[in-house]
């Protein structure tokens, strides 16, 4: 017979033994025999002493415990996020949280001004001012943004949607 079957055998003999001492362990007791007293009606009748309240007893320990369930990591509030998980979570908001986007935005752009990511964090910083129809802020922001990064696509962006958007076409005749 090989090693590991062995082991295997002699694991599943172990975890035969727990089991059968665990069924003995919880098994209930069996129930004393009754006193002489209260076999005979006449001395049952009179009490010898007052009766105590009848209690259970005390379930017994389990034989082996179970392991300890950990509990759900909080995230750190405190805890400043680095630049790739501050991208992610800008791009998770979406428009679905201005306010908590700008600020993200801004924190970013503050920590991270040299990053290759710098623009799009600046972006995302205008267009949660535009999703919170602070127009104006948004303008200023943009034309900061197109002067310090000019060439790069989100300050095109920028500056096509907010700073010279396209007229509206002039209707064609029928």
């Amino acid at each position: 017979m090989s090693k590991p079957a062995i082991v295997v055998l002699g694991a599943l003999g172990v975890i035969a033994l727990a089991v059968l001492l665990g069924v003995f362990a919880l098994r209930e007791k069996r129930p004393s025999p009754m006193p002489p007293a209260a076999q005979d009606p006449v001395a049952a009748a009179i009490p010898s002493e007052p009766a105590a309240p009848a209690t259970k007893p005390p379930l017994p320990a389990p034989l082996v415990a179970g392991p300890r369930l950990r509990k759900p990591a909080e995230p750190d509030a405190g805890k400043r996020l680095d630049e790739t998980s501050l991208m992610a979570k800008l791009h998770d908001l979406a428009a679905s949280d201005p306010p908590l986007s700008l600020q993200l935005a801004r924190e970013a752009v503050a920590r991270f001004p040299d990053s290759p990511n710098a623009p799009e964090f600046e972006w995302n910083v205008v267009k949660a001012l535009a999703n919170m129809e602070h127009y104006k802020e948004a303008e200023d922001e943009a034309r900061i943004m197109v002067k310090k990064y000019p060439g790069n696509d989100f300050a095109a962006d920028v500056d096509r949607h907010l700073l010279h958007h396209p007229p509206n076409p002039t209707p064609t005749p029928p």
